[in-house]
């Protein structure tokens, strides 16, 4: 019988909560946007630049990840991603211009997506069969203590401590974090030098055909997922009514209806294929989204809110898991890949969302998710990867 179950050693913690701190920064990322926007006087184009800087690190990430790994080791790469990462938040939520701004957070991204790749690359060497659940379980935690980012912020701006407070509680997580790993790094993935053997490296050779359409997958998810993120507090002011600070905190609908489903998802796992369950969270995702984007009640939107978190729950960690999956034995280049790929959707699509909003209204050209789902739907139909047995 195969054991779907992962082994929750130190290692493993250590994994999730690093992966969290990227993902505080993200879920409150959304909330903050609206009142950087007013504190630095910009346009929704000019704010949606943070999306295009948050893309420029995901992309550098991506390219770079296969080279760090070679000459650092996964485990050495973690480590210096922490201080990285909280060095970009720390000029994200202290700089007062533009500028500075967007270096916080294209630093921030870059270093997120390198945690977000070595982490996921170790669960995949380290729990073989359970890879699939030990990657969810990693997002529903991160997404269930997330979820407190936009709450704090929402609270921080209503106290009249202001939205910085409630973001930087990830710089000094993340740095406790690395203290709590302790010296040996090399448990995580040595040098490629040290230890060509070890099972930590890639096999030579292109990536499958399959790897390819997983990967678009996963660029539409995220095209999703982070229009979701970072302009829904803005439609559920606009189109329902709440103000800036109570749709800054209703955020944590999407962010708690995402933790639900990670938690149950990783769990179902046991039960049900992972292939499976990533098209029923698509539609699921679909059906929430339609109720928010053509409601005009602010119950009925944070309901939907939360059933569209509920089905985008499973979009990145299995979308992410089946794609080193279909890699062919090569999870680090592929993790690269798709951190180019998602890096790309990630700013694009919110920027064009954004810039298309100041042109026609942000209901109309929300139209970018829809469309995006419909696509990633009919990719998890017709071009499906292999489960392991």
């Amino acid at each position: 019988m195969i054991n779907r179950r992962p082994v929750r050693d130190k290692t493993t913690w250590i994994s999730y909560l690093q992966a969290t701190c990227f993902a505080w920064f993200i879920f409150g990322f959304g909330g903050a946007l609206q009142f950087l926007r007013e504190d630095l006087e910009l346009s929704r184009t000019l704010v949606s630049f943070h999306s295009l800087a948050m893309a420029f690190g995901s992309v550098t990430a991506g390219i770079a990840t296969s080279s760090i790994i070679k000459r650092t080791g996964r485990g050495r790469m973690l480590r210096y991603c922490s201080i990285l990462l909280a060095t970009g938040i720390l000029f994200f939520t202290l700089g007062r211009s533009l500028p500075f701004t967007l270096i916080g957070v294209a630093l921030t991204a870059c270093a997120g997506s390198l945690i977000i790749q070595g982490t996921a690359s170790y669960l995949s060497y380290q729990q073989k069969q359970a890879a699939p659940a030990a990657i969810s379980e990693l997002h529903a935690i991160a997404s269930s203590i997330g979820l407190l980012a936009p709450v704090l912020v929402g609270i921080g701006v209503t106290v009249g401590f202001g939205w910085r407070p409630g973001i930087q509680v990830s710089a000094v997580c993340v740095l406790l974090i690395e203290f709590a790993r302790g010296k040996d790094t090399d448990t995580y993935g040595p040098k490629s030098q040290v230890d060509v053997e070890s099972g930590h490296h890639d096999l030579p050779g292109d990536m499958p055909s399959i790897f390819w359409w997983s990967w678009l997958a996963v660029v539409c998810t995220a095209s999703v997922e982070f229009s979701m993120l970072l302009w829904s507090p803005e439609v559920l002011t606009t189109q329902g009514g709440l103000t800036k600070g109570a749709s800054a905190a209703a955020l944590a609908t999407v962010v708690g209806g995402m933790s639900v489903g990670r938690l149950v998802g990783a769990r179902l796992t046991s039960k049900f294929d992972s292939e499976s369950l990533y098209r029923a969270s698509l539609v699921i995702s679909f059906v929430g989204f339609l109720g928010f984007w053509l409601s005009s009640s602010a119950t009925v939107m944070l309901v939907s809110l939360t059933v569209t978190g509920l089905g985008m729950s499973l979009h990145f960690p299995f979308g992410f898991e089946r794609a080193l999956r279909a890699s062919g034995g090569r999870p680090d280049r592929g993790g690269g890949r798709l951190s180019i790929g998602s890096g790309l959707a990630s700013g694009i699509a919110p920027f064009a969302l954004g810039a298309m909003a100041d042109q026609i209204g942000i209901q109309s050209a929300y139209a970018i998710v829809p469309i995006s789902m419909i696509l990633a739907i009919f990719i998890a139909w017709f071009r499906p990867v292999k489960t392991s047995h």
